[in-house]
Formats: C-alpha cells, structure tokens, sequence
C-alpha cells in the first residue's frame, strides 16, 4: 500500500467503535508498530498523510497518542523538529504527545517545540 492508501486505512479503521473493529484494525496496529521500528521516516510520513485527511479532535488524539508518541526517539526528533517547523497541524499535534518519560535530552528538544501548546 502506498502511504496515503495507509493513510486513509488508519482513518478507516480508527473511526470504528470498539464492537465493530475486525482483524483489519488488529492488521493496522501491526502495520504501525512495524512502520515505527523498521522504517520510522515512513511512520512519520504516515502522521503527516493522516493529517492532510483528517480533521476531528478525537482522531487527532488517537493519532498524537499513539502513532506520533511511539515514534518520537533521539533517532527521530531531527525529522520531528523538522515536520513541526514546516507544518503548523503537526507542530499543534505534538501538544498531545506525553513525554515525561524520555530521556532529558530529548524531553528538552520537545519542550522547546511544544512549550506551552499541551493538550
């Protein structure tokens, strides 16, 4: 799939209640956490295609929770920090990015490109 099929997979997926989630949501988890550990520039491409078709705050959440927080790394705030300069949706989206837990290195690079834009 491309990533903008990807894209548009996840929103699908994602947008469904719990009771109506089949296998194809449990096959985008793993998609996502392959994405994040073998190629997290993809995973990252993948957050900013969702953001071209997404709008609502409650997938907003999900996508900053999930996709975006398990892929921010020392490996991968270059490309963050540099997403967030380029895109003012994905800058606003790391507000709902939890962080306490990273290193102090890196909380410090997210402070500084969050500062007071928390969710």
């Amino acid at each position: 799939m491309s990533v903008a099929e990807l894209a548009r997979a996840w929103v699908e997926q994602y947008s469904k209640s719990e009771r109506d989630r089949d296998d194809n949501f449990f096959a985008m988890m793993d998609c996502e956490r392959e994405l994040r550990e073998e190629d997290p520039d993809k995973a990252i491409d993948l957050i900013v295609e969702i953001l071209k078709i997404e709008t609502n705050p409650v997938m907003l959440s999900l996508l900053a929770a999930g996709p975006l927080e398990d892929v921010i790394s020392m490996e991968t705030i270059d490309r963050i920090e540099r997403e967030a300069a380029a895109d003012k949706r994905f800058h606003d989206l790391l507000g709902g990015v939890w962080y306490y837990r990273a290193p102090d290195e890196l909380k410090a690079r997210l402070d500084a490109l969050v500062g007071q834009n928390r969710w």
